[in-house]
């Protein structure tokens, strides 16, 4: 029950922290935002003025070249043609009018534009962005003849303002996470933790268990209630050290002979600014990295679309290896030690990747990453989960899940916004530097029993008769129909497809990591309800079912538009239907294997060995079938997949009806 109570207050402060966050980042982006774009407007707009100037030199100096052999202006030939053509070459103007001394216009030029948003709103106005216009007269020797304007469009000024403000939203987004994780830390460390300290030696005590104390840590009575109680256990172990070894047995309390010693509780909120900032620093390079692969020197006989896939599937590759040996090594050396030292090698493997200039390179340094990268991750959910342990909690730590993929979404973003604005080395240092940002905070944080490592067992391990557990029809149809078709679609569309198209529709990395992110923010947005849902009526199969089907309609939408908004659309209806796929699967399949953990290694394998498999062989197909082609292929895939698990689980649910 105690468990419970605290639980419920954790979420209940979570969601008051957040609430109280979300409405202060919204206020500050909206200001902070206004002021921006006013400010790129009042600076933009005399740069403006001098182009427009420019341009209608370039256009008076055609016309007047032509009155310099005697002809009228009114008489020029061609001026509409020449006007309408030299309007193409410049995407800014918006109109030209070329009119006589007296005000008639002789030839009119324009483009077919509705009004832009900014003047439908009467934004321009405030904001200082209004149609710039030049005039300049036309001269024939001395003698004026006539007059040129030239019109800017509200659009080029509105593209530029929308990037400028899309740009602060993203700072806005990354920022209201990392306030979040930063707030949460600096609370649960000095409040909750803290309290719990205080109740777990208080329940000791009361129970006549004197072999405690706590760190004097918290605010105000927390503090000096922890003070009191150490003083009781440090007084009584004091007093017990002078009495005779024959009266020591039957005091009937259970007090420490040396001296009380340190109680370390161990909590989830332990590893979640570490690992936050760490899953940010690993996936600085998410929005860009088939395109950086791709633009570098390689072999003559590695084509193009291979070279912007390898570094992505030595990654898979990397992780795949590691991934079964990753529980093993965090119980021999501890959680805390894994991570802290999985740090620096992931730092230098992101400073290499920053100077590589061969595919060959950065696919080796970012393997090279990802086998730190699944060091660290294991060793931090090992933390996590022997942390519920710790707090007597059953309740599974979807926590996590959300941790991870909020540092992605931060770093896919981040990512793309820096190598838009300084490039791709720039990029690549900032993850380093938060990569020891992340190992300082671990050190500080990851302190508790749960980081260190776990004591050998003693006797030889129990064998289980006959096949493993996890051999079952319900689980091979999970994992072949719903697992492995979820991971090589998020590894294919959003890691290598979803750049690669809007590289060549001419987005650059900023717009790239926008759309990028939009597929982790359905997780840190729903992974917390879906995790409600998938435990209450609707339950896991229906969830897993639903997503499945929603993101498999999403790619086979591209197939009919494969233009911007549609590659958004899908890229975010994927990101909603995984996210209602990933916390129901991981219960489920603990549900079907009994919580085996070789069921539970075996389905992470196998996920990333089909992510590689699909990922090599659509790099390999992509001449041949094209991006719409393998999107086509890959939604028919997780369509048919998740048909053939719901026959098994079908024909399972109604064998288990007969057999009851």
């Amino acid at each position: 029950m105690t468990a419970l109570s605290s639980d419920i207050a954790r979420d209940s402060l979570r969601g008051r922290l957040i609430l109280i966050l979300a409405v202060i980042v919204t206020a500050s982006v909206i200001a902070v935002g206004f002021a921006a774009v006013a400010a790129f407007g009042r600076a933009v707009e005399p740069e403006l003025a001098n182009r427009t100037r420019l341009i209608g030199t370039i256009f008076r100096a055609e016309i007047q070249r032509a009155l310099g052999l005697g002809i009228p202006i009114e008489a020029v030939a061609g001026i509409d043609r020449y006007l309408s053509d030299t309007l193409e070459k410049f995407g800014e103007v918006d109109r030209v009018t070329v009119a006589t001394a007296a005000g008639k216009p002789i030839a009119v030029a324009e483009r077919a534009a509705s009004p832009s948003l900014i003047s439908r709103t009467g934004l321009g106005e405030a904001i200082a962005v209004r149609r710039t216009t030049i005039s300049l007269p036309i001269l024939d020797g001395n003698r004026l003849v006539g007059e040129i304007r030239v019109e800017i469009s509200p659009f080029f000024v509105e593209s530029r303002l929308r990037e400028v403000f899309l740009d602060v939203l993203v700072l806005a987004l990354i920022a209201t996470l990392v306030a979040m994780e930063l707030v949460l830390a600096v609370t649960i460390s000095s409040v909750g933790k803290p309290l719990d300290r205080v109740f777990r030696l208080l329940h000791e005590q009361r129970a006549g268990d004197f072999r405690h104390s706590i760190r004097l840590s918290g605010l105000g009575g927390v503090g000096r209630t922890a003070a009191r109680l150490n003083d009781h256990a440090e007084d009584l172990a004091a007093r017990f050290a002078t009495l005779p070894t024959a009266v020591r047995g039957s005091i009937g309390a259970t007090i420490a002979e040396a001296g009380p010693l340190r109680l370390r509780l161990s909590d989830f909120s332990d590893i979640r600014l570490a690992l936050f900032l760490f899953s940010v620093a690993t996936e600085i390079s998410a929005a860009f990295l088939p395109l950086y692969a791709r633009g570098a020197t390689r072999p003559d006989w590695l084509g193009p679309q291979v070279a912007a896939a390898a570094p992505l599937v030595f990654y898979l590759v990397a992780i795949a290896a590691l991934s079964p040996f990753g529980g093993a090594l965090a119980s021999r050396f501890g959680a805390r030690r894994l991570f802290l030292a999985s740090v620096l090698p992931t730092a230098i493997a992101l400073t290499a990747m920053a100077f590589s200039t061969s595919v060959v390179a950065i696919t080796f340094w970012h393997g090279t990453m990802a086998v730190f990268y699944a060091t660290a991750t294991i060793a931090c959910q090992e933390y996590a989960i022997r942390a519920a342990k710790d707090q007597a909690s059953t309740r599974p730590v979807t926590g996590f899940i959300v941790v991870v993929y909020g540092g992605v979404f931060c770093g896919s973003a981040l990512g793309g916004l820096l190598a838009g604005r300084f490039g791709f080395a720039t990029t690549f240092m900032t993850g380093a530097a938060l990569a020891i940002l992340s190992g300082l905070l671990g050190a500080v944080f990851l302190r508790g029993k749960a980081g260190d490592r776990r004591a050998a067992r003693a006797g030889p391990a129990a064998k289980s008769p006959g096949r493993p557990s996890w051999f079952s029809s319900r689980f091979l149809a999970l994992l072949v129909g719903v697992s492995v078709p979820m991971n090589a679609s998020m590894a294919i569309f959003i890691w290598y497809l979803t750049p690669l198209m809007l590289s060549a529709a001419g987005s650059g990395p900023s717009q790239i990591g926008r759309v990028v992110m939009l597929y982790y923010l359905g997780v840190v947005l729903f992974g917390p309800i879906v995790a409600r849902l998938a435990d209450g009526r609707v339950g896991p199969v229906a969830m897993v079912v639903i997503g499945a089907l929603f993101s498999g309609a999403a790619l086979l939408s591209l197939t009919n538009s494969g233009g911007f908004w549609a590659i958004v659309f899908a890229v975010s209806a994927v990101g909603f239907g995984h996210a209602l796929i990933r916390a129901p699967l991981y219960s489920l399949s603990i549900q079907i294997t009994g919580g085996s953990e070789s069921g539970l290694a075996t389905l992470r394998l196998l996920e990333r060995i089909g992510a590689i498999a699909g990922l090599t062989t659509i790099a390999v197909l992509l001449g041949e079938n094209g991006a719409a082609g393998s999107i086509r292929i890959l939604g028919l895939v997780v369509l048919v997949g998740v048909g053939f698990y719901v026959i098994v689980e079908t024909v399972g649910r109604s064998r288990r009806a007969i057999a009851g």
